[in-house]
């Protein structure tokens, strides 16, 4: 989904460029804004290229000062003696759809996730009070634990994950009691944080394709179900091997429920923009998916 900018905020602007599935990490890259009137908001200012290939714009509360859609920022990004551009755009609004539901939230409507193969287990190399590190870890990307759980079986000690380096195979952790040694054994877990937000950009494309503006649902705890059953279909999703199976079938059920949720869901819409509910928008109801009627 594109980027929105709370109204009056200051924010960051950040995109990658991609070429040839990959990210490019360009040379230097400059960006323009206009607004959705046309009007030069900002002219041609150096945006911040990160390692990995990020570009950053910091937005002041003056580039966030008019709450309205389709921003569009040209990015001009030099690449060796080629100059290339592209065009993104984005919103800034009163208020976001935030996502409230955690890991807890998708063991707990399907049990079964506990005992999945979401965990890794192995054995230190070396070790701190924040960190364990194992050369067999480099297969993962960077920050790929980040958000999951650390255990020490022989300890029983369970601390959550901060950071993960995939270069040096470097788990950073809450401290535990004492500095991790060579040779004790570890249990990772991962979150299901990266399925969580699939699952929320799949909610947001729902929203869309049905005519409502995701930004204009004011409480997101109306949407909480339906956000739960697409991120339990992302995990099993994950999870399956072949078109037959357990992880399949609760795939499948879990984009079903997600579906009939969805068709009978009502929350509160503000459908006029200014921020506040009155009248039916505070009972809104969306099309029904099957029937397509209200």
């Amino acid at each position: 989904m594109r980027q929105q900018f709370l109204l009056n905020t200051p924010d960051t602007f950040q995109t990658y460029i991609f070429e040839s599935n990959r990210k490019l990490v360009p040379d230097a890259a400059f960006i323009a804004i206009h607004t959705p009137g046309g009007s030069l908001l900002v002219e041609r200012a150096p945006m911040e290229i990160a390692g990995d290939g990020l570009l950053s714009y910091g937005l002041g509360q003056a580039e966030n000062s008019v709450a309205d859609l389709n921003y569009k920022a040209v990015i001009e990004y030099l690449k060796g003696s080629t100059t290339h551009y592209a065009t993104l755009v984005y919103d800034v609004v009163r208020s976001r759809l935030g996502k409230v539901i955690t890991d807890d939230d998708l063991t707990a409507e399907l049990p079964q996730l506990r005992e999945s193969n979401w965990s890794v287990r192995g054995t230190a190399e070396s070790g701190s009070e924040g960190s364990i590190t194992d050369a067999g870890l480099k297969r993962y990307g960077d920050g790929y634990f980040t958000g999951g759980s650390a255990y020490l079986p022989a300890r029983e000690e369970r601390r959550e994950v901060t950071g993960f380096t995939a270069a040096t195979g470097t788990v950073d952790v809450e401290p535990f009691s004492s500095p991790v040694l060579p040779g004790e054994g570890y249990i990772l877990s991962r979150s299901f944080g990266r399925e969580i937000q699939r699952a929320f950009e799949k909610l947001e494309e729902r929203l869309t394709r049905l005519g409502k503006r995701p930004h204009l649902v004011l409480d997101p705890y109306d949407l909480r179900e339906i956000h739960i059953f697409l991120s339990v279909a992302e995990a099993c999703k994950g999870l399956a091997v072949e078109s037959k199976g357990l992880w399949w079938d609760f795939w499948k059920e879990y984009e079903s429920k997600a579906d009939e949720a969805l068709s009978e869901v009502t929350f509160k819409y503000d459908g006029t923009g200014d921020g506040l509910i009155s009248g039916t928008e505070g009972s809104h109801k969306l099309y029904s998916l099957k029937a397509g009627r209200r």
